[in-house]
């Protein structure tokens, strides 16, 4: 376990997505990039990738990311809701954290964790790959997490002022 309060931040990445689009009067199928901001779950100034491949001893991070993106505010603002416990996640107190770097919903399966909201502490705990193939294990552990532990007010900022940046027009941050 960490000695003190972890520190929450999220840094900005531009990442190019490649799709397809329908264009012209056949409504033909044209291959199109799309770039897009998405916002990565920083702890102590490192990426959370970079803790889960501490971690377990991988040799890579794992590719997933947060779906935090500004694109699709919607999802992100979700997933705000979720970590500050406003909204219930996957589970009755688990969060989804990093999703599939591709479609970025729940069908390939995420990285999770328990939270706890207290007044003195909010915690990470019980890390772990959920699985939504069906008649597998609901929740992998990740071997070796640590609990991370961060200062409810610098916690509940962070988020905030990430939810402001994700969606301006959003005045719903007085929760």
């Amino acid at each position: 376990m960490n000695a003190g309060p972890n520190v929450l931040s999220f840094t900005e990445t531009i990442v190019t997505r490649r799709g397809v689009r329908r264009v012209g009067v056949l409504r033909r199928r044209k291959a199109v990039e799309m770039r897009e901001s998405v916002w990565n779950i920083q702890v102590d100034g490192k990426p959370l990738q970079g803790w889960i491949r501490d971690w377990t001893g991988a040799q890579d991070a794992p590719a997933e990311m947060a779906d935090l993106h500004s694109s699709f505010p919607a999802a992100g603002l979700l997933r705000i809701d979720h970590l500050l416990g406003l909204e219930q996640g996957p589970g009755t107190q688990r969060v989804g954290l990093l999703f599939c770097p591709i479609c970025r919903n729940e069908a390939c399966g995420y990285l999770s964790c328990e939270i706890d909201l207290q007044d003195d502490a909010v915690t990470w705990t019980r890390f772990g790959w959920e699985d939504t193939v069906a008649g597998s294990a609901r929740t992998t552990p990740i071997a070796g997490a640590e609990t991370l532990s961060f200062d409810p007010e610098a916690y509940r900022e962070a988020l905030l002022t990430l939810r402001r940046k994700i969606s301006p027009v959003d005045q719903s941050t007085t929760v």
